[in-house]
């Protein structure tokens, strides 16, 4: 008779970590004297480093996790499920300390408002580029939208995905090219009324909810690029993977976004770019 799995071995993966590597590793060797306490009852069982320039830098740890019998019964059952959903509690666990340990040398204000002007991203290049729109029963925070009124079908929102690979990020005198495996990027929107302060109502637009990538674990690599309007996690977990299903035409198409951060679809335009432009990235 097969027996329950007692433990289970998990294999956790950082990538392009905005930090440097011996930064990285000095965090590490904090963690190790502590004995990785905020990841109990994890047991880690090794850890290494990379070193690669900044924004590059990698974190791979091996842990194993005593399981109790509920657990090895969901395991036993469900064994990828559960192993994903182990994995990813893991990898959140360790991102959040990561980005705790870079909030306590953060430099004073003024210092971070001049970062920010120039590490905002000012233009996107796309290429695959397709739109999706979907109606789902979604469960959204009350006040998410102070101006503005979601406008329900038969008790459905109406959301608009853009989706992609991402190309390349240029900021105001730098940009970031991406290599392949591009990452596959979305923006999400949601179908609104503008709702006025004497309680009138006004046009209706696409309100724009917030970025996100394939992979929810990824995400923290959102805010390094630059974009801070993350998806929020409550309506995060109801984003069907189904939207990931683009086709992949032969030859791919480059379409260049301006005006990123906008409020509403209409003036977050974006166009083709041609190979003899001056836009073409090079």
């Amino acid at each position: 008779m097969r027996k329950f799995p007692k433990t289970l071995n998990a294999s956790i993966s950082l990538e392009h970590l905005p930090m440097t590597e011996r930064d990285l590793k000095q965090i590490c060797f904090d963690w190790e004297t502590r004995g990785f306490s905020f990841l109990r009852p994890a047991v880690v069982l090794d850890w290494k480093t990379e070193p690669l320039p900044l924004g590059h830098s990698r974190l791979e740890l091996e842990s194993i996790l005593s399981l109790g019998f509920w657990e090895s019964l969901y395991d036993w059952f469900f064994p990828k499920h559960f192993f994903e959903y182990k994995k990813d509690n893991l990898t959140k666990k360790i991102r959040n300390e990561l980005f705790s340990q870079k909030i306590k040398t953060k430099p004073n204000s003024i210092w971070i408002q001049w970062k920010q002007i120039w590490n905002s991203p000012v233009s996107l290049i796309w290429f695959h580029l397709g739109y999706i729109k979907l109606r789902m029963d979604l469960d959204l925070e009350p006040n998410l939208f102070p101006n503005a009124s979601p406008l329900s079908f038969e008790g459905d929102k109406k959301l608009y995905f853009r989706t992609g690979y991402l190309k390349t990020i240029h900021y105001r005198l730098t940009k970031k090219e991406f290599k392949p495996p591009y990452p596959k990027f979305a923006e999400v929107y949601i179908k609104t009324r503008d709702k006025h302060s004497d309680e009138s109502l006004g046009k209706v637009f696409y309100t724009f909810l917030g970025y996100l990538l394939e992979k929810s674990t990824d995400e923290y690599l959102l805010s390094y690029w630059g974009f801070d309007s993350t998806l929020p996690e409550s309506i995060r977990t109801q984003i069907p993977s189904e939207i990931w299903n683009f086709t992949i035409s032969p030859t791919p198409s480059l379409w260049k976004e301006d005006h990123l951060f906008e409020k509403e679809l209409e003036f977050r335009t974006v166009y083709p770019v041609s190979t003899s432009s001056q836009n073409h990235p090079r």
